[in-house]
């Protein structure tokens, strides 16, 4: 689901609360934890007449995990529903427009050009764009609020890779749901990113040393092997 396919936030936030696992049970109750406000107005907001204030709002896009662009629409939509005359109201339905025209433009530009050293510069610079990728191949992580709990990153860094993955064909949305992408990136042993892909992933490895539980196993073997075994290696 696309906000920009909305007119009204309240209805946007409903339908993706209804989205989420379970159905969204208790979706509320964990954005009104996230404001730092009562659940009893969470319910006013969304149930009732209330609106939010655009420092909510923010917090309120930062919580789903929207977009820059996302959230400027998501903002104008409640700056709308505040407005308190129907001048003003015009005024940020135009801006609506525009914002709406300008999303549109966005998803139906094709990308034909090779993928970049700046693009491999950015998709190596963190572990997550990669981890983010693949873990959309697994059906029960394509959705942004999935992957960012489970890899334990803020929805709104998880929303902005997304927007990097999706530009780049790395990853595809069907169905409102995320998938792999026919884009493929691949770095050789002279790249000068190779070093930053190899520390991304060793790093993670040690940090999760520093985190073991139990049941997982570290293994450390230091071994003397011929020249021969180990050039085949």
């Amino acid at each position: 689901m696309s906000v920009f396919e909305y007119h009204e936030y309240k209805k946007y936030v409903n339908d993706w609360i209804n989205t989420q696992p379970k159905n969204g049970h208790g979706q509320l109750r964990k954005l009104s934890q996230f404001l730092g406000i009562n659940s009893v107005v969470m319910s006013q907001v969304f149930r009732a007449d209330r609106d939010l204030t655009l420092e909510q709002a923010l917090s309120v896009t930062q919580f789903i995990g929207l977009s820059s662009m996302e959230r400027d629409y998501f903002l104008l939509l409640v700056q709308k529903e505040r407005a308190g005359t129907n001048d003003l109201r015009k005024v940020f339905e135009k801006q609506l427009d525009i914002l709406r025209a300008s999303s549109q433009a966005l998803k139906n530009r094709i990308k034909h050009e090779e993928f970049t050293n700046e693009d491999r510069a950015r998709f190596y610079s963190h572990w997550y764009y990669s981890a983010i990728r693949l873990g959309v191949s697994i059906p029960e992580y394509g959705q942004l609020s999935k992957i960012a709990e489970h890899l334990n990153i803020e929805r709104s860094l998880v929303a902005s890779v997304i927007e990097f993955l999706l530009k780049n064909k790395l990853i595809i949305e069907k169905k409102n749901k995320l998938d792999m992408g026919p884009q493929v990136t691949h770095i050789g042993h002279d790249s000068p990113f190779v070093n930053r892909h190899h520390s991304n992933w060793r790093l993670q490895g040690l940090q999760a040393m520093e985190k073991s539980y139990g049941e997982n196993l570290f293994y450390t073997g230091p071994m003397a092997i011929s020249q021969k075994a180990s050039e085949e290696i």
